[in-house]
């Protein structure tokens, strides 16, 4: 039997290579421009790092992880997305703090244990900027704009961008208990999927791609309805 390429991998042959080459000349030329610096993470992370930072009930730590015991015995995870180690890094090395805005971009491999399909596969590569040390709206701007400018320059059209707040610490909570009374009264027009969602993270009923819970959630309460002063000052300021 001849070994064939994991199911959910790609092999990227010479004639494919300019294009890939394409893109990642782009995406540095524009971190660049807006003075975002490029870092490197290890492709493999301590497994508490991702349940801590991505987040335990999410559908990524709890159904999609690249996941292994080494010979040391210790519980070790492909990165399945680049912010964390951003952070990880940046904490183990002393870089939070050494700038009054902290701006960092990467390009790499990233692995979740998904359903492959046509344009989506197990390993994937994804473009990422973080900044850190400012909470100004302008810097969510920034960040806006840089990901539309890329996606023009590589030349993408009809695009449109859509954005939202999921409000912070205080003013959240409020919102997602009420998400959360909303599913129960709906519970009998949810799959299987969202029922189970509502106890432990109802938001993520709010992206079941799911038909039926699609038509539930666009009666959904409106996260904006319940900013709190401070929150809704901050998405104002995007806007603007």
């Amino acid at each position: 039997m001849r070994v064939k390429a994991v199911r959910g991998t790609r092999d990227i042959i010479p004639d494919e290579m300019p294009k890939w080459r394409y893109v990642e000349e782009i995406a540095r030329d524009i971190f660049r421009r807006y003075g975002y610096r490029e870092m490197r993470t290890p492709t493999f992370e301590h497994t508490e790092l991702f349940i801590k930072g991505t987040g335990e009930t999410t559908d990524i730590v709890e159904k999609e992880m690249y996941t292994f015991t080494d010979k040391g015995g210790r519980s070790i995870t492909l990165r399945p997305e680049g912010t964390p180690a951003i952070v990880r890094a940046c904490l183990e090395s002393g870089l939070l703090g050494s700038l009054p805005v902290l701006k960092l971009a990467y390009i790499g491999q990233m692995f979740r244990y998904d359903r492959p399909q046509a344009g989506r596969y197990r390993e994937f590569w994804q473009i990422g900027v973080e900044a850190f040390g400012s909470d100004n709206p302008a810097i969510d701007a920034e960040v806006t704009q840089l990901a539309y400018q890329l996606m023009r320059e590589i030349g993408l059209k009809g695009l449109s961008l859509d954005i939202n707040s999921i409000g912070c610490n205080r003013c959240r909570p409020r919102y997602v208990e009420h998400l959360r009374e909303f599913g129960r009264r709906h519970i009998d027009r949810l799959c299987g999927k969202c029922v189970d969602r509502l106890d432990r993270n109802p938001l993520r009923i709010l992206d079941c791609k799911e038909e039926r819970c699609r038509i539930v959630t666009k009666e959904a309460p409106v996260i904006l309805d319940y900013l709190c002063d401070e929150c809704r000052s901050h998405f104002d300021g995007l806007k603007r």
